[in-house]
C-alpha cells in the first residue's frame, strides 16, 4: 500500500481538492475501458463526488449490463468546467476523441493506463505497463485513496481484468492479476454471470458474421513467413448485408492467431471506404505493437492495431511489408536460429 501511496500520491491529492469530476476513455471502447470507466465513476460518486461518464461512442451491446453503462453521455457541449478529468485505458490523448479534444472544461487531466506505448499525455500520468490491465490499475488507486469499492465497482474492475487478460489465458495474467480478480469475486462479482453476459449472449448476425470473416481466412506463405501469419478480414459490404456493427467483429483475429504453428494473426476491418482498422495477436515472439507503431497506432508487444488507408490488396501489402521487418529483426531471427518459439 506504501507503493501505490506514493504512485497515486498526485492523484489522490486531485480528488481531495475537487468536486467535480469526469471519466471517459478511448473510442471503440472494449471490456477495460468501460470497465474501468464505469468502476471508477462508481467508486469516486460513491465517495461523494459529483461525477460524469463520457464515452464518444456507443457502449458495445454485449457490454450494456455493466452497472452504470445507461448513464454515459457522449455529448460535452454544455458540460463542465470540471475540476479534472480521468482518463482510463488511453495511450494517446486523440483516441479519446475528437469532441473531447475540442473540449476546454476539462480541468486537470489524469492519465490512468498500462500501455507502455502511452505517450504521457496527461498533467499527471499513472503509467503501469506491468499492470494487466487499466482496470486492475485503477483498482489500485481506489485502494490507495480508500474510496469506496461497491458491487457494482467489483462487477466492472473483475470485466476489466478478465476481458484485458483474454480469461486469463495471457501472459498479462499475473499473481496480481488473479489475487484483485478473486477480491472482486469475494466483493460480488460473479464469475458465471459475467461470462455468459461477455461470451455466451451474443446474437445470431455475430455468428454469421463469423462465417463470413472466416472464409477469408489464410495463411500467408510468402517469405519470410512462411505460413507463420494468417489474416482474415470483414468489409463494409459484409456488415451491411448482414446489418451488423463493427462491435461484432470483436475477437475474430484470435481465430487468426490460434491457427497451429502461427506466430502473429492479422484481422482487417473495413471502417470505411478506404480505410481499413487493423488488429494483430501475436504469440510472444514477434512485437507487433511496433509495427502499429509505424501507422502511428500501438497497444502491447502481443496485441496491437492501427489505421491503414486504400483497398484490402493494398492495406494488406503495407502490413506485411511491415510485419515482414519485425520477422527479420536480430532478435526474432536469433530465435528462430536456436528453434526457440
Amino acid at each position: 500500500m506504501k507503493k501505490d501511496a506514493e504512485r497515486f500520491g498526485e492523484v489522490m491529492e486531485v480528488i481531495r481538492r475537487g468536486g467535480r469530476f469526469l471519466v471517459t476513455s478511448h473510442v471503440s471502447p472494449e471490456g477495460d475501458a468501460l470497465g474501468s470507466l464505469f468502476g471508477l465513476t462508481a467508486a469516486l460518486r460513491e465517495g461523494g463526488f459529483h461525477v460524469t461518464a463520457y464515452l464518444e461512442d456507443p457502449v458495445p451491446e454485449v457490454y450494456r449490463f455493466l452497472p452504470g453503462a445507461d448513464g454515459v453521455v457522449h455529448e460535452l457541449s454544455g458540460l463542465g468546467p470540471f475540476d479534472a478529468t480521468f482518463a482510463v485505458d488511453c495511450g494517446a490523448k486523440e483516441r479519446i476523441g475528437e469532441l473531447f479534444c475540442a473540449f476546454d472544461g476539462a480541468g486537470t487531466l489524469v492519465n490512468l493506463d498500462h500501455h507502455a506505448g502511452n505517450d504521457r499525455f496527461g498533467d499527471i500520468n499513472v503509467v503501469v505497463p506491468g499492470a494487466s490491465s487499466a482496470g486492475e490499475v485503477v483498482y489500485d488507486l481506489i485502494r490507495a485513496a480508500s474510496l469506496p469499492l461497491s458491487r457494482d465497482t467489483a462487477v466492472n474492475l473483475y470485466v476489466a481484468i478478465l476481458t484485458d487478460t483474454g480469461s486469463f489465458r495471457y501472459s498479462s495474467s499475473t499473481p496480481e492479476a488473479f489475487g484483485k480478480a478473486g477480491e472482486l469475486v469475494a466483493l460480488g462479482a460473479s464469475p458465471w454471470d459475467v461470462s455468459v453476459r461477455v461470451y455466451e449472449s451474443q446474437p445470431l448476425k455475430k455468428y454469421k458474421l463469423l462465417a463470413r470473416a472466416l472464409d477469408t481466412l489464410e495463411l500467408v506463405d510468402e517469405p519470410p513467413f512462411s505460413s507463420r501469419v494468417a489474416s482474415l478480414y470483414v468489409t463494409l459490404d459484409a456488415l451491411a448485408e448482414l446489418g451488423a456493427d463493427a462491435e461484432l467483429t470483436d475477437g475474430f483475429v484470435n481465430y487468426a492467431r490460434g491457427l497451429a504453428g502461427v506466430e502473429v494473426g492479422v484481422f482487417f476491418r473495413e471502417a470505411r471506404p478506404g480505410l481499413f482498422k487493423i488488429s494483430m495477436r501475436s504469440k510472444g515472439a514477434v512485437d507487433v505493437s511496433a509495427v502499429a507503431g509505424r501507422f502511428g497506432g500501438g497497444g502491447h508487444r502481443n496485441a496491437a492495431g492501427c489505421f491503414i488507408d486504400g483497398d484490402v490488396e493494398g492495406v494488406r501489402k503495407r502490413l506485411f511489408g511491415a510485419l515482414a521487418a519485425a520477422f527479420e529483426e536480430p532478435a526474432y531471427a536469433g530465435r528462430e536460429r536456436r528453434g526457440g518459439r
